[in-house]
Parts: structure tokens; sequence; C-alpha cells
């Protein structure tokens, strides 16, 4: 029974969206299982929790799709990104994502160890919901191997893109601030003599790469989509915390003006993104 709030509909099984097969069916019974993303069914809670989160931050991210897959209704509070005093308050320092739990009196961080509260308690619907990590040592190299690519692409269309945690001038100083650009480190970066305005001149050149560097990234896109199993999960256990940390991290690629997305991939990012109700930035490309 689900503790002071509401599910509003039943008979969903207990390990992903739509009705799941068991956990010692085949794997190819339970990929079937899931392919209409069906959500499961809505929980709301009398007291909602809170997400306090930075729009860009894929470990936020984890966290609001969690919910959103599981179909927890819940709060957003997008924090700006020099505010110290909301987080500090909260949970004691500057950090992201913080999960408010009002009726429980809680708060916590760390985004995985929210996600798997939320899977493992019945008050949020089906536990067992995720299929468990499966060490993808394969996502793991691919995330490695474009890491200062992603960090060019990104990191300088965070600060062109209208995100709610990037809209005073405050905030986008302090992120360029403490976010250093490849080919710098952060002793370089941070610095005293390096200064502010050769942090935004380093942002202003990563942007201005994007031709030279637009190739590479659809070169390591075409290796990802032989690394995804599926459109709507990509490992062959099913929907799971492998989705969750991949899918969050693929995200921010979707703000890249020229990204090529191949079939498997984008049907993937686009499923992931309505089931879970977070969406996605093609539609603020730059």
């Amino acid at each position: 029974m689900i503790a002071r709030g509401q599910v509003t509909a039943a008979g969903r099984g207990s390990h992903g969206i739509a009705a799941r097969a068991p956990r010692g069916a085949s794997v190819r019974t339970r990929a079937v299982a899931v392919s209409a993303m069906e959500r499961p069914p809505r929980v709301v809670l009398d007291d909602l929790p809170i997400v306090y989160a930075y729009d860009h931050c894929p470990y936020c991210v984890r966290v609001r799709l969690g919910l959103g897959l599981k179909n927890v209704k819940h709060e957003v509070v997008f924090m700006a990104n020099d505010d110290v005093k909301k987080p500090t308050g909260l949970i004691g320092k500057k950090i992201a994502p913080i999960f408010e739990i009002p009726d429980e009196k809680l708060i916590m961080g760390e985004s995985m160890d929210i996600v798997k509260k939320v899977d493992a308690e019945e008050k949020y619907g089906a536990t067992g919901f995720f299929a468990d990590a499966t060490d993808r040592k394969d996502i793991k190299a691919w995330m490695k191997s474009v890491k200062d690519l992603l960090r060019l692409l990104h990191r300088p269309r965070y600060m062109s893109a209208s995100l709610p945690e990037f809209q005073q001038k405050d905030s986008r100083d302090y992120f360029v601030s403490g976010h250093p650009v490849p080919p710098f480190d952060k002793p370089e970066w941070n610095a005293a003599e390096f200064g502010q305005e050769a942090r935004e001149k380093a942002y202003a050149e990563a942007m201005a790469k994007t031709p030279e560097l637009i190739g590479e990234l659809n070169t390591a896109l075409v290796e990802l989509e032989k690394l995804i199993y599926s459109d709507v999960s990509c490992s062959e256990v099913g929907l799971g915390y492998d989705d969750i940390d991949l899918w969050s991290r693929l995200r921010s690629v979707t703000l890249v003006e020229g990204a090529e997305f191949q079939p498997k991939t984008l049907a993937y990012l686009n499923n992931l993104s309505e089931a879970g109700d977070v969406p996605l930035y093609f539609g603020m490309k730059c």
C-alpha cells in the first residue's frame, strides 16, 4: 500500500516501464516488454518531493529522469549557479542535486543514492523498477574518450543557451570561473594571474572551434550507436541504472548544432525523454 499518497492505476510489472517480464525472463522477452515505453501508474504524494537542481547538470538529470520514468510527481527548483546560500542552508555545502522529502523531514544528496531510494520504497510505486547496473566498460570507455571533446562543445553552449541557472551574468561568470575548457587544467585555470578575461577568451575560442570538432563528435556518435542495445535501453538487461547514467550524460549533446545522432541513438534519446518527462535541448541548440 502506498503511504501518504496515491497510485492512479494498477497492473504494471515491478521492473521497468510497461508490463515488464519477471526477473527470470529471457533478455529478448524483457526487451519486447518495454518496447512501447508505456509509463507506470502515476504516483502523487500528499507532500511532493523536491529536487533542487541545475538544468545542465547530468547528476541532477539522473534524479529527474529516475522520478520521471517511475512517474512520480515532484517539484523541480532550479537554483542560480552562483547561489551558495540555498544549497548550503539545505545540506551544508554547495552541491546539486539535493532531494527534499517533506513528509520524512529528510534532505539528501548523491544522485544515484536518491534514485535507489526512490526505487526501493513502495511509496514511490513498484520497487525494483530499474535493472541493476551492468558495469558497461565499453560505454565507460566511450565516455572517457569524448570527455575533453564534450567539454569544449558543451561548456560554452551552456553560457549561450537560456538555461534557468544561468539567467544572470553573475551565474555565468561563476560557472566560467570554475569550469575550465581544454587544454587548461584546474590549477592553471584557477590561478589569480590567469584571470576572468582569459577564461572568457578560452570559452569563445572553444565555441569557435565547433566546425573542426563536429566531425570528431559525429564519428564518436557512430561508434556510440553500436553500443546502445535498443531504442529503450542501452543494455540487454532492460531499462535500468545504465540508462539513468548514460542518457543523463547524452542529453547535453542535443544542445550542439550539427550533432548527427544515429537512428537508434536518436530514438533512445527521444523515447526516454518522453517517458521520463525530461526535455531534450534540440529546440535550443546552438
